[in-house]
């Protein structure tokens, strides 16, 4: 169950009607109306995910901190990308099931391409001109959660405090 709408949140594009960080919270509701089979039995265990979406980066320090010292019990399994203030240019690749938890370099983001590359690759990638963003580019910070009984609310307010200030 969780694997299908794992699927769904992580290929899903960014809402283009809502793209102010703050309100970028996937909540449950979305869910409701579609049911992928088996998804049931997953709501009946409080099992849900939760996309925690911003622009700026990590602090990688505030962020390892609370990988290793505060990272909530109740998340089954996270994915996604993400980038730190020292190193802005490299992509992040975050994976984390159970008590494992792992930082893999990504490649560079494309907002680093000269940008005659780039205009070629938004004509190929309607995706990459989707998500642009005029200051990131397409620099993001994209976690997908799973897990038992989430408290989003203190999951995001504890990764915005590892934000880098700008």
């Amino acid at each position: 169950a969780t694997s299908a709408t794992w699927v769904h949140e992580i290929e899903k594009p960014l809402d283009d009607d809502d793209n102010d960080d703050e309100h970028h919270h996937h909540h449950d509701e979305h869910h409701h109306h579609h049911h992928h089979d088996g998804e049931g039995e997953a709501e009946e265990y409080g099992i849900g995910t939760f996309v925690y979406f911003r622009r700026r980066p990590f602090n990688f320090d505030k962020f390892d901190r609370y990988v290793n010292m505060n990272w909530p019990a109740n998340v089954i399994r996270t994915k996604g990308v993400l980038y730190f203030s020292h190193n802005r240019d490299m992509s992040i690749l975050f994976e984390q099931a159970g008590v494992q938890k792992k930082i893999t370099e990504a490649g560079l983001w494309y907002a680093t391409a000269p940008e005659e590359e780039l205009r070629q690759l938004m004509q190929y990638e309607p995706g990459l001109a989707r998500d642009w963003d005029d200051v990131y580019g397409d620099r993001m910070i994209k976690l997908v959660f799973i897990g038992q009984h989430l408290d989003r609310d203190a999951i995001a307010s504890a990764l915005d405090a590892c934000l880098e200030k700008e």
